[in-house]
């Protein structure tokens, strides 16, 4: 293929040999529209002199009645440019009325499923998508009229985790050019026409406005916009996902913010730091901006403790002492209570798992010997163990003393609204360990035993998952695990 302009913009955007490279591969979404053929040529040229291997992805979203006829062109022109396909097929409707939201989102969900489903399948490692200059002043100009803040109006970056879009920088005039140089033809969709679709009525009818009587070069004007509001973006980003580090602890499935380090943080910053938390408690779907700037006003009220706003996901935010809680809605906790043999293992009910064995003396002295993620306890010698929730009278060793559970819970800052469901240990009324909190010694007189106990809770499970995958570890510290 003949070195244009359009082949070097991709061949820019395209990560380095370090990522992407020699024996590495690299799915590529192929609607049969212009962009996407445009962007599998393209790609089709590159890959051999930056040595991966290339597949391409269709998936028939089932909306039009020559839908199939779209998947018979895309395999005429991978068997054309020498590129395998894999095909699916999604019941798009189907999933916009079980999520009650359009077609269009769903589609787009859909569609982003089997992108990395394929992407899985093949082990490759990023996902090409065939956005334009165009479509990214067009999502600017959607996400203004609904109101977005700088992080919307920076719309679609470069590189998005494993999205790549090498045609970010390219017109969809010069994608034309291209494909009539090539002599490649392409598919139209009809529903691209459809002025009942409000991208549609900006793409034919605002844009055309915007060029005729403003700025004939709108399109790239909008664009280097977006992306001048992305890298501040990432600035910012960076800095309330740092402040959502320090001043943020997990307990159970919630992230704790400090109120004090929220409300000196500068006002976008503290939005970011949200919005981390957010994302670590089940994202931030059906999220809009007033929430947040509720969270915000309310953290900053002078007394805001015992406040709660519901938030989308069966979450709310909640206030106590000087921290907001984001995370489930209150719900009232199950008491249970189950024998803990030594050596032996228990599930729990909540779910996650609670490890307990014998260890000998000598490891007070040298406690690597423990196990690098065990917390020894000493326990009394003639009562039997129990895993179990707090109950009345409740005892526990604290700073050289015997106090009650509830005054330790509250002198642990542990919210009132997750004493009644955190795990404890106790041999009768005597709690030798509880969830994320340092207990302190049995008296010596008691002859204790040491055990060494392993808490393997359920978003540590996913945690490790997490790790497995790549993809990123949450922002806020897990200071509610045991102290290991």
């Amino acid at each position: 293929m003949k070195r244009s302009r359009v082949l070097s913009a991709v061949q820019r955007s395209l990560p380095g040999p370090d990522t992407l490279g020699c024996g590495q591969s690299l799915v590529a979404g192929l609607s049969g529209g212009a962009d996407s053929v445009a962007l599998l040529d393209l790609l089709a040229a590159l890959a051999p002199e930056r040595g991966f291997s290339l597949v391409a992805a269709h998936l028939d979203h089932g909306l039009r009645p020559s839908s199939r006829d779209d998947a018979a062109f895309c395999a005429r022109l991978c068997e054309q440019l020498g590129v395998p396909l894999r095909t699916g097929t999604a019941d798009v409707r189907g999933r916009a009325r079980r999520d009650h939201g359009g077609i269009e989102e769903a589609a787009r969900l859909e569609r982003y499923a089997f992108l990395r489903a394929v992407r899985r399948a093949e082990g490759a490692t990023f996902i090409a998508v065939a956005h334009t200059r165009d479509d990214q002043a067009e999502t600017l100009l959607l996400r203004l009229l609904r109101g977005a803040g700088s992080t919307g109006l920076a719309a679609m970056r470069d590189r998005s985790e494993d999205v790549l879009r090498p045609l970010l920088a390219v017109s969809r005039q010069q994608v034309v050019e291209h494909l009539r140089t090539r002599g490649l033809e392409w598919r139209e969709d009809p529903s691209n026409q459809d002025p009942a679709l409000l991208r549609n009525r900006v793409r034919h009818e605002l844009i055309p406005y915007l060029e005729s009587r403003f700025n004939p070069a709108v399109r790239e004007t909008l664009a280097r916009t977006a992306r001048l509001l992305g890298d501040e973006d990432a600035l910012v980003a960076g800095l309330g996902s740092d402040l959502c580090s320090r001043a943020g602890r997990r307990v159970g499935g919630a992230v704790l913010l400090d109120r004090a380090a929220l409300n000196a943080a500068p006002r976008a910053v503290a939005r970011t730091a949200l919005r981390c938390a957010l994302d670590e408690t089940g994202g931030r779907r059906g999220v809009s901006s007033m929430h947040v700037e509720r969270i915000l006003d309310l953290s900053a009220a002078p007394a805001p403790s015992g406040r709660r706003l519901p938030l989308p996901g069966g979450r709310e935010a909640s206030f106590r002492f000087d921290e907001v809680s984001i995370g489930p809605r209150r719900t009232r906790a199950v008491p249970f209570d189950l024998p803990l043999p030594v050596p032996g293992r228990v599930a729990l009910p909540g779910g996650g798992w609670l490890e307990a064995r014998t260890v000998e003396s000598h490891v007070l002295s040298r406690p690597e010997e423990a196990g690098g993620r065990d917390v020894v306890v000493s326990a009394p010698v003639d009562r039997p163990l129990a895993v179990r929730t707090r109950r009345p009278g409740d005892r526990v060793r604290n700073g050289g003393r015997r106090s009650s559970l509830k005054r330790f819970l509250m002198d642990g800052r542990v919210p009132a609204e997750l004493r009644d469901g955190l795990p404890l240990v106790a041999a009768g009324d005597e709690v030798v360990w509880v969830a994320g909190q340092a207990v302190g010694s049995s008296d010596e007189a008691e002859a204790p035993r040491l055990v060494a106990l392993r808490w393997i809770d359920v978003d540590e499970n996913e945690r490790e998952s997490s790790r497995g995958a790549g993809r990123k570890t949450p922002c806020a510290r897990e200071l509610w695990r045991p102290e290991l």
